[in-house]
């Protein structure tokens, strides 16, 4: 399997986006881009929401690019009023969507309320798609490294995507990731990739790992072509419940209540009649009950009278 390291990537040039940039932010511009994108039939896809850097905060999706291999189209979601246009767009099969990771776009998309029952339909998952060309790695930087030995720049990912204008390396960056998409997908299914002469190769451990991330399974078959299917989630098996023993389990839960109480009653019972007094919160059972118990008293000790002591003088002898 292939894949590609940090400190390779690092050294790899850096690609910029090649084309011309369509900044979309209001309802008219929204209008004109979307009636030449559904001419297309096949466009880059990504997304950008501004990132959140505390636990409690979270920011909806702040910008959709669009891109063919001359232009890219940035819709700023807050400025262009309805996004049901774009609703429509992502449900038609006709046209191919090429994008990344693109559940977790889906997922950020269906919190707006134009897409909450939206059925996206035509896209492609590079993810997955790259795993037959034997490419373990799965971010778009790496495998954009991998099949093109150039490094795309992430240095504008945690910018403010809501900015009121966004800078032109903001521009550029957001219109590179749907661009690169749509390019690596086209090189790899024209065949313009060997994976026998690429020299980023991975061991077999690291690369099930990353299989196992997005829940696919690579095999290799005989003839040297792979096969790549789903990896089904491995469940723990549920514990088998202990079985209770049949004195237990013919008591019906009635009986079981009442001898509940019973014995509850007869607790009390015991207590009152060991101290001698029915407390003042007890039930009317155990007041019942410890009526019925005579009380024990224990018997008084006798005192022993002590000799009286004469008080009287004592007479003098006489003589």
């Amino acid at each position: 399997m292939l894949g590609i390291s940090k400190e390779q990537l690092a050294a790899l040039p850096e690609i910029r986006f090649p084309g011309k940039v369509v900044l979309v932010d209001s309802a008219a511009k929204a209008r004109d881009a979307l009636i030449y994108l559904n001419k297309l039939a096949q466009i880059g896809f990504d997304t950008e929401t501004r990132p959140s850097f505390r636990k409690d905060q979270h920011y909806k999706v702040s910008l959709v690019q669009l891109s063919t291999y001359d232009e890219c189209f940035l819709f700023r979601l807050k400025m262009i009023g309805s996004l049901d246009g774009l609703a429509r767009l992502f449900e038609n099969p006709a046209i191919q969507k090429i994008g990344l990771s693109v559940k977790d776009d889906f997922h950020s998309l269906q919190r707006l309320p134009e897409f909450k029952e939206f059925k996206p339909e035509g896209f492609v998952e590079l993810q997955t798609y790259v795993k037959q060309f034997r490419i373990a790695d799965n971010s778009l930087q790496k495998i954009y490294g991998v099949v093109f030995n150039e490094k795309i720049s992430k240095t504008q990912r945690l910018t403010n995507w809501e900015a009121p204008s966004l800078t032109p390396s903001q521009q550029s960056y957001a219109a590179l990731d749907a661009w690169a998409c749509l390019k690596l997908y086209n090189h790899l299914a024209a065949g313009g990739f060997d994976p026998d002469a690429c020299p980023y190769v991975i061991d077999d451990e690291t690369a099930e790992a990353l299989q196992r991330s997005v829940g696919v399974r690579v095999e290799t078959n005989a003839d040297g072509t792979v096969t790549v299917a789903e990896n089904p989630k491995h469940e723990k098996a549920p514990r088998p419940r202990r079985r209770k023993s049949a004195a237990k389990t013919d008591k019906a839960p009635a009986e079981k209540a009442k001898a509940t109480r019973t014995a509850k009653t007869t607790r009390r019972a015991k207590k009152t009649t060991d101290t001698g007094d029915i407390p003042a919160k007890a039930g009317a059972a155990t007041k019942k009950a410890a009526a019925k118990t005579p009380k024990t008293t224990k018997p008084r000790a006798k005192k022993t009278a002590k000799p009286k002591t004469s008080r009287e003088k004592p007479q003098e002898p006489t003589e």
